[in-house]
């Protein structure tokens, strides 16, 4: 027999109309609201000191991207480099990874070489999250001079695994 196929709208009916795919819909959801909580909660200190300074944001990844785009509405947009310092020692605090991942995000700026470079590289060798090792490999791309980063051939091997 040939299975009919199906528009995208009897596709979404049957999606609809199928419980067990709407419990997991429900589970996957109310996970994501956990963890945002979690990570709202556990960054609470990092977003206070960068409001401190000046900085509207709710979150360290405001602070990601943060270039004006016709098509996308940010909650904040231009420089925070007087927040790199602030974001560099907060590197120390014991974060979950996805607050320590926006961080570095945070820092991936060629204005934090000076400030970030040093520090992310430390704890790109004892960073054991293939992850955040990526997260810190790419930076430290952004972050050091081509030949500077031929002293250190590991963030080349972690960038090539992807």
């Amino acid at each position: 027999m040939r299975k009919r196929n199906l528009t995208a709208q009897e596709f979404q009916q049957e999606l609809a109309s199928d419980e067990s795919y709407q419990k997991m819909m429900r589970d996957k959801e109310a996970k994501r609201k956990e963890l945002e909580e979690l990570l709202n909660k556990d960054e609470e200190p990092l977003v206070q000191e960068i409001r401190d300074l000046g900085f509207e944001i709710d979150s360290v990844w405001n602070l990601v991207n943060n270039k004006p785009h016709q098509f996308l509405e940010s909650k904040f947009t231009g420089d925070y480099r007087i927040a790199y310092e602030t974001l560099v020692k907060h590197l120390d605090f014991d974060y979950h990874p996805k607050t320590i991942e926006g961080i570095i995000r945070a820092l991936t700026e060629k204005e934090a070489q000076k400030i970030a470079t040093d520090k992310i590289l430390e704890l790109f060798y004892k960073e054991t999250d293939k992850n955040l090792k990526w997260v810190m490999a790419n930076a430290l791309r952004t972050l050091m001079t081509w030949s500077k980063r031929q002293k250190y051939p590991e963030i080349g091997e972690v960038l090539k695994k992807t």
